[in-house]
Protein backbone atom coordinates (compact mmCIF):
# COMPACT_ATOMS: atom_id res chain seq x y z
CA UNK A 1 0.00 0.00 0.00
CA UNK A 2 1.28 3.32 -0.55
CA UNK A 3 -0.43 6.86 0.39
CA UNK A 4 -1.29 7.48 -3.59
CA UNK A 5 -3.05 4.58 -3.03
CA UNK A 6 -5.37 6.41 -0.83
CA UNK A 7 -6.04 9.63 -2.40
CA UNK A 8 -9.78 10.59 -1.84
CA UNK A 9 -9.45 8.35 1.08
CA UNK A 10 -10.37 9.52 4.51
CA UNK A 11 -7.59 7.86 6.61
CA UNK A 12 -6.52 8.44 10.48
CA UNK A 13 -2.55 9.98 11.06
CA UNK A 14 -0.73 11.34 14.26
CA UNK A 15 0.39 14.57 13.04
CA UNK A 16 2.20 15.96 16.48
CA UNK A 17 2.48 19.76 15.24
CA UNK A 18 -1.71 18.94 15.20
CA UNK A 19 -1.88 17.34 18.32
CA UNK A 20 0.69 15.12 19.81
CA UNK A 21 -1.33 11.58 20.63
CA UNK A 22 -4.93 12.46 18.63
CA UNK A 23 -5.66 10.48 15.49
CA UNK A 24 -6.57 12.97 13.34
CA UNK A 25 -9.23 12.20 10.53
CA UNK A 26 -8.12 13.55 7.49
CA UNK A 27 -8.86 13.19 3.31
CA UNK A 28 -5.52 12.61 1.52
CA UNK A 29 -6.25 14.41 -1.53
CA UNK A 30 -2.38 14.19 -3.07
CA UNK A 31 1.01 12.79 -2.84
CA UNK A 32 4.26 13.94 -3.16
CA UNK A 33 7.62 12.61 -2.78
CA UNK A 34 8.32 14.79 0.17
CA UNK A 35 4.58 14.07 1.97
CA UNK A 36 1.15 14.10 1.68
CA UNK A 37 -1.41 16.66 0.75
CA UNK A 38 -4.85 16.77 2.96
CA UNK A 39 -7.68 18.21 4.53
CA UNK A 40 -8.70 18.17 7.65
CA UNK A 41 -12.01 19.45 9.69
CA UNK A 42 -9.83 20.16 12.63
CA UNK A 43 -7.63 22.59 10.48
CA UNK A 44 -10.78 24.42 8.88
CA UNK A 45 -12.43 24.73 12.34
CA UNK A 46 -8.98 26.32 13.62
CA UNK A 47 -8.71 28.05 10.53
CA UNK A 48 -12.07 29.72 10.65
CA UNK A 49 -12.20 30.31 14.32
CA UNK A 50 -8.64 32.62 14.22
CA UNK A 51 -10.60 34.78 10.92
CA UNK A 52 -14.27 34.72 13.03
CA UNK A 53 -15.93 33.14 10.38
CA UNK A 54 -18.41 30.28 10.30
CA UNK A 55 -17.44 29.44 6.95
CA UNK A 56 -15.59 30.58 3.85
CA UNK A 57 -16.19 29.78 -0.29
CA UNK A 58 -13.10 27.09 -0.09
CA UNK A 59 -11.53 24.70 1.97
CA UNK A 60 -8.38 24.65 3.29
CA UNK A 61 -5.34 21.94 1.98
CA UNK A 62 -2.27 21.60 3.95
CA UNK A 63 0.71 19.69 2.77
CA UNK A 64 2.28 17.35 5.96
CA UNK A 65 5.56 16.34 4.99
CA UNK A 66 6.21 12.09 6.14
CA UNK A 67 8.68 13.33 8.83
CA UNK A 68 5.92 15.01 10.28
CA UNK A 69 3.56 12.08 10.42
CA UNK A 70 3.88 9.75 13.65
CA UNK A 71 1.92 6.71 12.41
CA UNK A 72 -1.30 6.43 10.05
CA UNK A 73 -3.71 4.02 10.02
CA UNK A 74 -6.70 2.67 7.59
CA UNK A 75 -8.49 -0.30 6.57
CA UNK A 76 -7.99 -3.39 4.71
CA UNK A 77 -10.59 -5.73 3.22
CA UNK A 78 -11.35 -8.47 5.87
CA UNK A 79 -12.58 -8.80 9.33
CA UNK A 80 -11.42 -7.63 12.64
CA UNK A 81 -11.33 -9.99 15.28
CA UNK A 82 -10.40 -9.49 19.03
CA UNK A 83 -8.39 -12.09 20.33
CA UNK A 84 -9.91 -12.44 23.57
CA UNK A 85 -13.36 -12.24 22.79
CA UNK A 86 -12.57 -16.01 20.75
CA UNK A 87 -10.40 -17.19 23.58
CA UNK A 88 -6.60 -16.62 21.49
Amino acid sequence: MQFSDLIGQEVGLIIPRFHPEKIQSVKVIGVESGGVWIESQWLTNQLLEKFGVASAPRTAAVFVPYHQIAWGVTSVSGPSLHEKAFGV
